[in-house]
């Protein structure tokens, strides 16, 4: 029994024992939970049935375990077979292991490789299992031979990933075109790719951006690289990482019956290219702006015409503009009329099609059809102005420039004035205006401008005016000359290992073509009033000597021209002259002929 004292104790610590508790209660911090790190590990392989590299293999099932729930990633992409079956293998899940059942009859006495490229997900965090290789033999023994290399671009030099690299077995009629591949695997984001487990003999090497996954080049737009020679796989002597954390104990590897000796190898670069659609093809019809409409073709044109179809009082005419590449013609209207009309479109002296629209079309480009209405009326009658953008300006070696938004019709260059201002006064004086191309759009001013000087150049309005009598406001262009100090220089010494035409380009740091010569022998070129920064340079192997760079052509094994880049960016600062020697066509690595 508890005496009263007793229990009154024992009731005063309990209640305090309540308050403080609701105290520390009260003032505990609130946080947010976070779940842990980011689980960032791929799911890791912890047993095969049977096992990796099995040989004798007469098996209908292969069952891969994992340590934790997989999901599967576009099997039909990110699995394949080598050499290939007619009815390929079905890939599906069963707890934390993936199934792949056989559906084909194996071949005798060959080695069969797996390939996953990151055809496993984990259900979490989607970390991939990277590039795996499941191997079995229905032989005796492994397949051993290997080799390696890497696909890049052709024209830049970048490699190429996530590209089909194919082999096909040699005989006189195998090609791209029509064969099946009989080994198969894919660039990692380097660029790089290896065959292992291959057998002995002469393959067709061929690199290809299969757009429509069969494995054959069939379309336009499929970009594809191969090796002029025939390739022969080597052994090579360095152990292969088995992609499995566990094997069974009873499993043997066998390796194949050549002899464990290195033979010398190289690693193959593949070029790849698109062919060229010399095809013209007329692509669209693209409305600019008021009076303005641009042409898109396929491949560039020598000529364009628009025959009017459509009978009216008024004849159809315009100005035509081509762009750089030439695949883009620019017509500007100089007489319209507002009604839907048929044109026969003409290029290179050839009909290649009928259309139809409205040359006095203003606005959006939505429409093809008559504004009609209070918004067409007001749009006519509010003041409309032949505006200009500036071209260049302040540059000592270009005159400055100003470029009409349309061809100009009517104009007078006399009312120009130049204001020269020094530092202890300014001179106001006349400038010779010229017209810089045959449309009459740009606009450029020659003065012997001085350095570190400022100018304005101006004009009243309403001497410029279009064919629709758009004429300018008032012009004023102002700028300050540049010094020659503010400009650097870089002297290339061309020297080319080889006797041919050759494509020099000087490139920005973005790979913008800022000046190009064409050299057949040892020369240097200055590059002069260059802005301060990073360079490029290229050198463009013109063996047709049509000034520019041709792509392959797989049907009759013709590799692309080759390209050459300078090894390095080059660093030019201001009133600074730097020297650099190119030596063109010295290769360190393996690049195809024709």
């Amino acid at each position: 029994m508890f005496d009263k004292k007793t229990l009154h104790n024992k009731k005063f610590y309990f209640y305090w024992t309540i308050i403080l508790l609701l105290l520390v209660s009260s003032c505990a911090q609130q946080a947010t939970l976070t779940g842990g790190d980011k689980d960032v590990t791929p799911p890791m392989i912890l047993k095969q049935e049977p096992a990796n590299y099995s040989i004798n293999f007469n098996a209908k099932r292969i069952q891969i375990y994992f340590d934790e729930f997989v999901q599967l990633n576009n099997s039909s992409e990110t699995f394949s077979l080598s050499p290939p079956m007619k009815n390929p293998p079905e890939y599906s899940l069963k707890g934390k292991s993936l199934l792949i059942d056989i559906k084909d009859t194996l071949k005798e006495n060959t080695t069969y490789i797996i390939n996953c490229n990151e055809g496993i997900k984990d259900l979490t965090e989607g970390n991939s299992l990277p590039l795996t290789s499941f191997v079995f033999s229905t032989g005796s023994y492994i397949d051993s031979l290997s080799f390696f290399g890497s696909v890049k671009d052709a024209f830049t030099m970048s490699p190429v990933e996530k590209i089909a690299v194919l082999l096909f077995q040699h005989n006189e009629d195998s090609t791209l075109l029509k064969d099946e591949y009989y080994y198969y695997t894919v660039t990692d984001n380097q660029g790089h790719f290896r065959f292992s487990n291959l057998a002995s003999g002469k393959y067709h090497l061929c690199a290809l951006n299969d757009k429509n996954r069969n494995f054959i080049f069939d379309q336009t737009d499929e970009s594809i690289a191969f090796f002029s020679d025939l390739v022969e796989p080597v052994y090579i002597p360095v152990p292969v990482k088995d992609t499995l954390s566990v094997i069974n104990a009873d499993t043997t590897i066998v390796p194949d019956s050549i002899p464990a000796f290195t033979l010398d190898y190289e690693e193959y670069t593949l070029w790849m290219f698109e062919e060229q659609d010399t095809s013209l093809r007329f692509l669209r019809r693209e409305f600019k702006s008021d009076y303005r409409h641009d042409f898109i073709f396929k491949n560039p044109i020598r000529d364009f015409n628009l025959n009017q179809i459509t009978q009216l009082d008024t004849v159809i005419s315009y100005l035509t503009r081509f762009n750089k590449s030439k695949d883009t013609i620019s017509i500007y209207l100089t007489s319209i009329s507002d009604d839907l009309v048929d044109f026969e479109l003409f290029a290179n002296e050839q009909l290649l099609d009928t259309i139809t629209f409205n040359p006095s079309q203003k606005g959006s480009a939505g429409g093809g059809g008559r504004r009609r209405g209070a918004a067409r009326a007001a749009a006519d009658t509010a003041k409309v102005f032949l505006t200009y953008k500036i071209i260049t300006r302040g540059e000592l070696h270009k005159d400055p420039c100003i470029e009409f938004l349309y061809p100009v019709q009517s104009y007078d260059l006399s009312k120009f004035l130049l204001v020269e201002h020094l530092k202890s006064k300014s001179d106001t004086m006349s400038v010779e205006a010229y017209f810089a191309d045959s449309l009459k759009m740009r606009l450029a001013f020659k003065y012997p401008f001085k350095e570190k000087t400022q100018y304005e150049i101006l004009s009243p309005d309403s001497i410029f005016c279009s064919y629709f009598n758009f004429c300018n406001d008032s012009i004023k262009i102002d700028f300050t000359t540049k010094s020659q100090k503010d400009y650097a220089s870089l002297l290339i010494n061309y020297q080319f290992y080889e006797k041919n035409n050759y494509i020099v380009q000087l490139l920005d740091e973005k790979s913008n073509v800022l000046q190009e010569n064409f050299l057949s022998s040892d020369e240097g070129i200055t590059y002069t009033y260059l802005n301060p920064g990073k360079y490029r340079i290229r050198a463009i192997e013109d063996g047709n000597n049509n000034k520019k760079w041709d792509a392959g052509k797989y049907t009759i094994r013709k590799q692309p021209e080759k390209v050459f880049y300078f090894d390095k960016l080059i660093d030019v600062p201001a009133n600074w002259k730097v020297e650099e020697t190119f030596d063109v066509g010295v290769e360190t690595e393996k690049q195809q002929t024709e």
